[in-house]
Order: structure tokens, then sequence, then C-alpha cells
């Protein structure tokens, strides 16, 4: 699916992450306390450290936080909120929607569209397009609340999963801007993959029983990640989508000022930024290193990590890539103009 949709303008964007930081390092469980492999894993992937939130933490929590941050450093209030869209795999209940939840901690009006989509590593972009929809339908601000807490999933801890993964949860804030240049999107599918990352148990298909727990009292989600194939999915997929978005766009990748990418991989990203010739400085990658793959939010806080200060003093051209679970894949290409844009919050 490709679109061009108008008249979207971001305003404002904010990130928070737990206090608690893991090193992969000093988590001796790990692959039987293999040290070597442990380091061919940091020099091949690019994840070092993570930030796991506590028990009694969710992502809607993390994104209230962000979003009250959103609410006292931009001219809008809650009472201006016409949807809140909440992305993410771990929402507070089966039922109901979590942004119903945010939209009653936010004190928001009953005239505001809640939605959740069950989104993880695309997600960003997902929101983007569907923000983007509601304001060309006659919403003037929509707040989107992206992020996830796979930390949650115990047992990918277990199956050695859980070291890329990092907890986060952000606010964004889109309005409607009639001055602003066209946003492009190209959003994809391959669901022969969608056992790639799944967790198996504890939906409807396989409901938890009694003998779906471990000896601790923590539930088998049976959530795997066959590595492999989610690699060599982003590998073939990735790199060829953003050549035709932005062939589509009628833009050359020197146009733009960033290549904001979902930081599952360091080598997928390295590959990328030479196979289009973008200059290091034009490619974040770091923010896997310093805090995992934060699934949706990772884009939104590679914002905050790495070019919060260009982002805020001067208008950039900059072409978002999300990829994985699903399998799915979503670009996404568009101006960000002098933005409030908080630095990473520890809640």
């Amino acid at each position: 699916m490709k679109a061009i949709l108008f008249n979207s303008r971001i305003i404002g964007v904010s990130c928070v992450i737990p206090k608690k930081s893991l090193c992969i390092y000093n988590e001796p469980e790990l692959y039987d306390g293999n040290q070597k492999k442990i380091q061919r894993v940091v020099e091949s992937s690019g994840f070092l450290n993570r930030r796991v939130a506590d028990s009694d933490v969710t992502t809607s929590d993390l994104c209230y936080k962000a979003a009250l941050d959103l609410f006292s450093n931009t001219n809008i209030k809650p009472c201006d909120i016409d949807a809140l869209i909440f992305v993410s795999y771990t929402g507070d209940y089966l039922m109901p929607a979590t942004s119903y939840i945010l939209h009653k901690r936010l004190g928001l009006s009953e005239e505001c569209i809640c939605m959740d989509i069950p989104q993880a590593c695309s997600g960003y972009e997902f929101a983007l397009h569907q923000a983007s929809m509601l304001v060309n339908s006659g919403c003037n601000s929509v707040l989107l609340c992206v992020g996830d807490t796979f930390s949650k999933f115990s047992d990918m801890f277990r199956n050695h999963t859980a070291p890329v993964f990092g907890d986060a949860g952000t606010a964004t804030l889109v309005t409607r801007d009639e001055n602003t240049e066209p946003w492009y999107f190209s959003i994809n599918t391959d669901s022969a993959g969608y056992d790639a990352l799944i967790c198996k148990n504890g939906g409807f298909r396989n409901p938890f029983s009694k003998d779906m727990f471990y000896e601790d009292g923590k539930p088998m989600y049976l959530a795997e990640m066959d590595g492999a194939r989610v690699f060599d999915f982003a590998m073939k997929r990735v790199q060829d989508s953003v050549s035709k978005i932005l062939e589509y766009s009628g833009k050359q990748a020197s146009d733009m000022d960033y290549f904001v990418m979902h930081q599952a991989n360091k080598m997928i990203l390295q590959n990328i930024a030479l196979a289009l010739d973008v200059p290091s400085e034009k490619m974040p990658i770091g923010t896997m290193t310093e805090y995992g793959n934060q699934c949706g939010a990772s884009i939104p806080c590679t914002f905050s990590y790495m070019i919060r200060d260009a982002l805020q003093s001067k208008s950039n051209k900059v072409l978002l890539s999300g990829f994985g679970v699903g399998l799915t894949w979503a670009n996404c290409i568009l101006d960000i103009n002098q933005i409030y844009c908080s630095d990473l919050i520890e809640y």
C-alpha cells in the first residue's frame, strides 16, 4: 500500500524509559555464561544494554508519563485532543482497549476517538499513517502513544530472546496544518512469516491452562523469535522498500537529512546504509546499543537520544522505516520542523 497524505504536522515527541538498566555481560544465565558467545552477539548485533520496567509498570504507564510531558511543553492541552491511538502488543488488559485507560488517566474529552493498534516494530509508521488520515477527516490534534514492555514475556529470557528487547513508551502529537509538505507512506505485509516472532499462549487460540506455568509461577507464553528468519526477511525486504519509497516520492537518498530506522540490528542498518550510500551521520544506530530493541518506540526514542537538537532547531526531511512482527515493513517520508523533542525521561 502506498499513499500520499497532506495537512499533517508533528509538533512534539516525548520518550520515557525505565530506570533499570541491564548489561548483557552481567546476565550470567544467558548462553550458559559463555562470554565468548555473548561477545559475538554484541559485536554482530550491536546490542549491549537495555532498559527493563519494574513488574508493576506497564507500557501505558510509560506512555502516560510521556503524554504529560508533551502537554507541559507544547500549546496542546488534553481538552484539545480529538483522537488517541495506542500502539503496542503489551496493553493493560485483554479488554478494554488500553487507549480507554489512557483516555481516563489523561482526562481527555468525551468527543475523543480512542483506538488500539496491536503492532510492534513498524508500529510508529502505522500510527503516523492513521493519525494523518484522522487529521484529514476532521481531527485537529491526534495523540499517538507507542511503546512496549516486552520484558513482561518472561520466557523470552529463558530462550535467549529477551536480551535484544528494551522497554519504552512514547507520545507524539500530530496536528492539522495546511501549509506542510505531503507525507509519503508505504506499508507492506508478508503473513507467511507470521510465526517468526510469536507468543503462542495466553490468547484465545491457546488460553492458559494449569500446566502452562513455570515452577516459579510465571506463565509460559511460548514467546519465540526465529532470529535467522527475521534477519533474512529484513535484509531482503527493507533495503528494497526504502529505495521504492524514495522513487515514489520523487526524492533521492541525498535529499534526506536523516534515515531513522527501527533499531533492530546493527548489521542490517549498516548494510542498508552501504547499499544506499548513506553516510553514517545520516543513519543513527546507537540507540539499540544503549537501550535495546524498543519495538515501535525505537524510532521516536532515536529522535530523543541521537538527533534531538537537529529536530528542535531546524527543518529536516526524514525517512522512517520500521520492520518486524507480522511480518510487516513500513516506511514514511516527512518533514519534521522545529518540534518539541524531549530527552529520554526515566521513570
